[in-house]
């Protein structure tokens, strides 16, 4: 008569016979990874650039949309000051580099206009991570040089190595914003040297940490077609606009919106672009990935908490590392 104990092995060892087999060394299966870039708006009209009336919404707004990766821009000294980074503190990291050490790299700024103060230096481009999920190997931030010269601290770029604490698996994001004026040949030749730092930055990380995969973005104030845009397509990378396998209907937009309106209590509230000034090919913010990477969803935040926030709407997207 058999034992328990026989009929448990017996069963176990079939059990591993009709397994799936492992190669030696593979990694865990990937889990969907989720993307962000949100320009949070900077209100350079109101005295604490609006931040203590739209930063519930923003805490709302990530804490709902939960992305792994939130590459933020507009993160002024206002939004430093305040209080959202320690409400989001038991989820989310943050990425933001040496202020002081970039400064002394990036070179002197451009001095204020007549009438008008410094800005306070900030990391306005910073990243924040799923503390739970991934965990940060290497780190930085950088100014624009010709973008301090020419306009202030707000233009840069701050981007880590991160591992997926649940497979292992490495990649590079990073969080970036472009010269915004719209000048002609100009202003497009200054965002391609915004780009071309971009690339030196995650060429000299690839150089470091091997040919790991890449997912990053920002308000790079250029629209799909630009030479911005080609410049990033040149070398290889694809945006998650035209790359993504799944597009939700509300993603078929603009991700500018335009300013918002205050109430006669100070509130901020957002609308969606009218018609005509709608289309996804008009988009200023967007994220370029490279390497084993898979776009599976694309998707703009309208919800309408979300439109208050700022006067661009959030860029989420959702990837897979193969």
């Amino acid at each position: 008569m058999k034992t328990l104990a026989t009929i448990f092995h017996s069963a176990s060892f079939i059990l591993l016979l009709n397994a799936a087999p492992v190669a030696c060394g593979e990694a865990a299966p990937s889990e969907p990874l989720r993307i962000l870039t949100f320009n949070v708006y900077s209100d350079w009209r109101a005295p604490d650039d609006g931040v203590a009336a739209r930063a519930s919404g923003l805490e709302k707004t990530l804490m709902k949309l939960r992305p792994d990766v939130a590459a933020l821009q507009e993160v002024s000294a206002f939004w430093w000051s305040s209080p959202i980074f320690a409400r989001l503190e038991p989820v989310y990291g943050i990425v933001r580099g040496d202020l002081e050490d970039a400064l002394r790299r990036a070179g002197p700024p451009q001095p204020p206009k007549p009438g008008k103060k410094t800005p306070k230096p900030a990391n306005y481009v910073p990243m924040l991570y799923r503390k739970d999920r991934l965990k940060v190997l290497d780190s930085g931030f950088d100014i624009f040089h010709i973008s301090l010269a020419l306009d202030g601290f707000g233009k840069g770029v701050t981007w880590a190595v991160f591992e997926d604490r649940r497979n292992g698996r490495r990649f590079m994001s990073f969080s970036t914003h472009f010269w915004f004026k719209h000048n002609g040949p100009e202003s497009d030749a200054i965002r391609e040297l915004n780009v071309r730092h971009v690339l030196w930055r995650v060429a000299d990380m690839r150089r470091k940490w091997g040919d790991i995969p890449v997912i990053g973005g920002g308000d790079l104030n250029s629209v799909p077609g630009s030479l911005a845009h080609e410049t990033f397509k040149r070398e290889g990378y694809r945006n998650a606009m035209d790359a993504a396998e799944e597009k939700t209907a509300r993603s078929a937009t603009r991700t500018y919106h335009g300013r918002l309106k205050q109430d006669e209590k100070g509130n901020y509230h957002g609308t969606t672009c009218p018609p005509g000034k709608d289309k996804p090919e008009q988009s200023l913010d967007h994220i370029f990935f490279i390497g084993g990477i898979r776009a599976l969803k694309y998707d703009i935040d309208l919800d309408q908490e979300t439109l208050d926030v700022s006067d661009h709407s959030p860029v989420v997207v959702d990837f897979v590392i193969q």
